[in-house]
């Protein structure tokens, strides 16, 4: 490999600095971590090489709107593209002769799918990086050379695409001086909302470690970027990519946003119900996300997945007009008040009990599990299960009380 035409310096992909930020943000899966550096350098030097008519979508764009401590590797490159199919081979070739030694690496090799999913104009390519990674990490008898597959799809687009420049500075793999082309904010967002409804526009039952990726990338987002979102632009959008999947994979059938929302609701239904215990596919694929790409810090149980799935369902009925957009901000206040953090030990324990049981008393009503599974969770997973515009106002007015309770009172 030539170094010396990398963006990166090239201590950035050695073991010891892997090591380094694995201990420094929690991560256990080095692989992971290094596709993810690599996906960050190929996207640079694709970019270099098409300017302004290629923009960075998927989980990759995902990680530069979060926080450090809520993103997740990713493994390949999504790409919107502006231009030919043929452009994109003159491209990869080219990049191959900058980076490669003659050694087989950056050798970009188009992946014809038997049986496609979907007919919109996808390309993509899979190419040999060079690892880091042990024989025995890789899973192979074979420690020469070491090396790791990494992969790029580029979507062709009818026009350029809007976007932004935004620094890679605080991602958790590298510390990026450059500047990257990333889908906006409101658009990837929306980009990310069709891949819900695994019977009609979204992402199929058969590839769950994708629909958990997606997922986790849309709760990430909503929670710590809602102040930043437009509703209205974000439906908008949402209505045209749900409108181009439906009539890729249903070409013969009017649009019908109907059916998409029943499809949406229903798989929001299993995810709620994650953490009962019955879905042993689902909670295998959280369980896997979570030891292979986030760092062990974050909470992503089956119940926090229930949770977050129940204020999607909030969020969906936003982006589609059901709902009010502020309700969703207000909803999150309300969750920090579950938190009394004005108490603590037995104070803060016999406010949590009580405000727990008066929520299953209350506003069992509105939820779709059973009062028996309910008594038996947390507060703020019955909050989340029983949470409804329409008593928001109630569940307030109760932790007002349950806070002003006297301190001896059980």
């Amino acid at each position: 490999m030539k170094i010396d035409k990398l963006f990166h310096d090239s201590a950035c992909f050695t073991r010891e600095t892997f090591q380094k930020r694995m201990s420094e943000f929690g991560f256990k899966n080095m692989g992971r971590m290094e596709l993810f550096l690599w996906d960050l350098e190929l996207c640079l030097q694709i970019q270099k090489r098409l300017g302004e008519r290629i923009v960075l979508k998927g989980g990759a764009a995902t990680q530069f709107y979060l926080p450090v401590e809520a993103q997740r590797t990713s493994v390949d490159i999504d790409m919107l593209f502006y231009g030919k199919h043929e452009e994109i081979d003159a491209v990869l070739d080219d990049i191959r002769k900058d980076l490669s030694d003659g050694d087989g690496l950056f050798e970009f090799k188009e992946y014809f799918p038997e049986n496609p999913k979907t007919g919109l104009p996808l390309y993509t390519y899979f190419a040999a990086v060079p690892s880091v990674l042990t024989a025995a990490e890789r899973r192979t008898e074979n420690n020469i050379p070491a090396r790791q597959e990494i992969k790029v799809e580029f979507i062709l687009q009818p026009r350029k695409r809007e976007y932004v420049s935004m620094l890679g500075e605080g991602l958790f793999t590298v510390k990026s001086h450059f500047k990257y082309r990333i889908l906006p904010l409101d658009s990837l967002f929306a980009d990310k909302l069709s891949t819900l409804g695994c019977e009609t526009i979204g992402v199929q039952n058969d590839r769950m470690d994708e629909q958990i990726k997606h997922f986790y990338d849309i709760i990430m987002l909503a929670k710590h970027c809602l102040p930043r979102m437009n509703g209205r632009e974000i439906g908008k959008k949402y209505m045209e990519r749900a409108k181009e999947e439906w009539e890729d994979r249903r070409g013969n059938e009017p649009f019908s946003i109907k059916p998409i929302m029943n499809d949406v609701y229903l798989q929001l239904r299993r995810y709620e119900q994650a953490d009962t215990g019955n879905d042993k596919e689902l909670i295998k694929s959280i369980n896997d996300f979570h030891s292979l790409y986030i760092n062990s810090n974050v909470d992503f149980s089956p119940s926090f997945v229930a949770c977050g799935a129940s204020f999607l369902r909030l969020l969906y009925r936003a982006v589609t007009g059901n709902v009010e957009w502020k309700v969703l901000a207000r909803v999150l206040e309300i969750e920090k008040k579950l938190e009394f953090s004005q108490f603590k030990g037995r104070e803060k324990g016999v406010r949590v009990r009580r405000l727990r049981d008066r929520l299953v008393e209350k506003f069992a009503i509105d939820s779709a599990l059973p009062v028996k599974i309910l008594k038996g969770k947390n507060h703020k997973r019955v909050f989340w299960a029983v949470a409804d515009p329409k008593n928001l106002g109630g569940i307030e007015r109760l932790i007002s009380e349950i806070a002003a309770l006297e301190n001896n009172s059980e």
